[in-house]
């Protein structure tokens, strides 16, 4: 399959355009998904997903989240100029395929001058915040990825393993996914978020390659290890030569005993392991709540946000 091949090459890889996500979309909400390669002088220089709703007698909705990505490593101008390229092409496939509406959050890094291009090709800026987190490189000795962490960070640490918090990755993905949703759905009502639906984590959960892994870690004290015990759950996805952190459920008590410090360090290691370079911290902008946003700050990631979410109209009337 080409998309083997190429998404390798990608420098810039992400969640939400692996091929194992886009099909887990597609099967828990009941999309298409279509994969693109964009040519120029014969030569593939980005490749794209997109997720298709067909509207009865009306027509087609897509959706391109976080892409097109850039297939090669080349200096961000140069990236840059490929990606706006490649998002006028897949304008003019639109027309082609007389798709009705298309939603795009690109993979550009926000800037003025960005914003300006995408508009003049015809797009237009939705209020919805953008996308930004952080990349933590892991490509490195675990002390020195320990030691880059804020000094707060590290003793809380440090206490959660003095006070007997063990985290350890699951062996049973088929009946531990179960018990992620129905922690989860629990955080949703509390905290009252829409976040995943349980039907995706669970499609999610069932793929199995060499570009992806789900993850699924539980903290628990040391003594005891049934699941009313849990002191917490992390979720996260290895996606190439990334991984993301998707989901951290905490209990009253697993915050006490710094459970949520002891399952991210765990997480981070297994990413390591599993030959990952860079650990995504999984989003922090100004809509993230304040102690989410102070414990990912703590592990100081490489911070980076896009250029927001855009759309055209009626695109095969007037592209």
């Amino acid at each position: 399959m080409e998309w083997e091949r190429l998404w390798p090459e990608c420098s810039e890889q992400n969640l939400l355009q692996s091929w194992f996500y886009g099909k887990s979309k597609a099967d828990s909400d009941n999309l298409e998904v279509t994969y693109l390669a964009l040519v120029d002088k014969s030569e593939i220089v980005s490749i794209v997903q997109i997720l298709i709703k067909k509207i009865p007698f009306a027509g087609s909705l897509v959706r391109i989240n976080r892409g097109p990505i850039v297939v090669g490593e080349i200096n961000e101008n140069e990236k840059n100029k490929i990606l706006v390229n490649s998002i006028i092409t897949v304008l003019q496939e639109c027309k082609r395929r007389r798709w009705l509406m298309l939603q795009i959050a690109p993979e550009l890094s926000s800037s003025e001058e960005m914003e300006g291009r995408l508009k003049h090709i015809g797009l237009r800026k939705l209020s919805a915040p953008a996308w930004a987190s952080g990349l933590l490189p892991i490509g490195v000795s675990e002390e020195d990825i320990l030691m880059s962490f804020n000094g707060k960070w590290r003793n809380c640490l440090r206490k959660g393993w003095k006070l007997g918090v063990k985290a350890s990755l699951s062996s049973d993905l088929e009946k531990d996914i179960q018990v992620v949703n129905d922690f989860y759905k629990n955080l949703q009502k509390d905290k009252n978020f829409v976040g995943l639906s349980e039907s995706l984590l669970q499609t999610m959960s069932q793929k199995r390659h060499r570009f992806w892994n789900f993850n699924i870690f539980f903290a628990k004290s040391k003594e005891k290890g049934r699941i009313e015990d849990i002191l917490g759950i992390l979720v996260s996805v290895d996606y190439g030569d990334k991984s993301m952190y998707l989901i951290g459920v905490t209990s009253k008590e697993g915050r006490k005993l710094q459970a949520n410090y002891v399952l991210l360090w765990e997480a981070i290691l297994e990413a390591k392991r599993k030959g990952c370079i860079f650990f995504d911290i999984g989003g922090l902008n100004e809509t993230t709540p304040l102690g989410i946003a102070h414990f990912k700050k703590g592990i100081k990631a490489v911070p980076y946000s896009l250029v927001g979410e855009w759309r055209a109209f009626n695109i095969p009337k007037f592209f």
